[in-house]
């Protein structure tokens, strides 16, 4: 993915911040367009940060462990960081060393994680100016670590700040999600194809999920399930499967969510009916959608056309209908008359609950 520091330097400047200590795997990756092994894993901070300026003139610093620098470096070439990478248990190794046996002189003091950031930080010249921190994902610890080292900062929670970043989607991303999504569709054709009587959750699950990683693009998320009853149920007549899965584009930190029902045999007429208005609610909305649409009307666009079908518009039938946009803070309110921006992602969900049993259209669209 390409980095898209400049977009947080100008959202930095606007906010009157002098930099920002960036920790976590998503938002380092979101900057530099890259990501650690070891911070995406372990999700500790320190392992991978960076420290930037607002300034697009200055270099933003980079740290990671020493056996990935290599690979970091590699990955932002002609990207302008500087990759300066601290020690660890592991070390590295030159050739001559593992071939030979040559015996190179051992370093007089090893540089921790901690130490790269005090340099950055002093390198920055931020030591005393106002810096962005991510709070909700530092740790305690590593924050007052933070406070000690540079007690005349004035530390700043930018989380909400990277939140509207990513809210607004680049074209990249556009196209990122649309062959998740592509793939994700593509695996739920192959499940529809061969549930039939006798099948098995376990069979429809595993159908999907090999089906997406023979794609080679993704893999599909640890939470995707097939559902028709108790745990290992196999499809009778009639009956209802219920899925909910997505697929990750794993380190690069993007998802997608979808949650459906298919009626297997002749199912309840009253059921089929809700299920059908259920889907041409959903394509009412998406046909709806464009920028300056105020959100309250996109969510009435379907709410109402199903309510009306409903005897006396009884809504106890559909416990919620919502539409939301998936960042932070969620927009999902039916009051809200704020306009849909362009490149905003959004879900639109509709659960209808009929004659004990239940039918689930989800879908995330952009």
């Amino acid at each position: 993915m390409k980095p898209k520091e400049g977009r947080i330097k100008e959202l930095l400047r606007e906010r009157g911040l002098d930099g920002a200590i960036v920790s976590s795997p998503e938002n380092f990756h979101y900057v530099t367009g890259f990501g650690g092994h070891q911070h995406t894993v372990s999700r500790q901070p320190g392992f991978t940060l960076a420290v930037m300026r607002s300034d697009d003139k200055a270099p933003t610093h980079i740290t990671t462990m020493d056996f990935e620098a290599a690979t970091f470096r590699i990955k932002s070439a002609g990207l302008g960081f500087v990759v300066d990478p601290y020690d660890t248990w592991v070390g590295l190794k030159t050739w001559p060393e593992i071939s030979q046996g040559a015996v190179l002189p051992d370093k007089t003091r090893m540089e921790s994680s901690a130490d790269k950031l005090e340099q950055f930080v002093k390198a920055c010249d931020l030591a005393d100016k106002r810096i962005g921190v991510e709070m909700d994902y530092l740790t305690v610890p590593y924050y007052n670590m933070i406070c000690e080292k540079f007690p005349e900062a004035q530390l700043v929670d930018i989380s909400d700040l990277f939140v509207y970043a990513r809210s607004i989607k680049t074209e990249e991303e556009i196209k990122m999600f649309r062959e998740l999504c592509r793939i994700a569709d593509h695996g739920f054709t192959q499940v529809s194809r061969m549930a039939g009587i006798g099948v098995s959750e376990k069979e429809m699950s595993d159908c999907f999920r090999e089906d997406v990683i023979k794609s080679g693009f993704c893999v599909p998320s640890a939470w995707s399930m097939f559902s028709t009853g108790p745990s290992g149920a196999r499809l009778t007549l009639p009956d209802v499967v219920k899925f909910d899965a997505g697929v990750n584009a794993e380190f690069d930190f993007y998802t997608t969510d979808t949650s459906r029902a298919w009626i297997i045999g002749n199912g309840d007429p009253a059921l089929m009916k809700l299920k059908d208005r259920l889907y041409e609610g959903q394509r009412r909305m998406i046909a709806a959608a464009r920028p300056g649409l105020p959100i309250n009307e996109l969510y009435h666009a379907a709410y109402d056309y199903v309510k009306e079908m409903l005897p006396g518009g009884d809504t106890r039938a559909i416990p919620s209908v919502w539409v939301r946009q998936r960042q932070r803070p969620l927009i999902s309110m039916p009051r809200r008359q704020g306009p849909l921006r362009r490149a905003w992602c959004w879900q639109w969900r509709c659960p209808a609950i009929l004659t004990a049993l239940t039918d689930l259209i989800s879908r995330t669209w952009y």
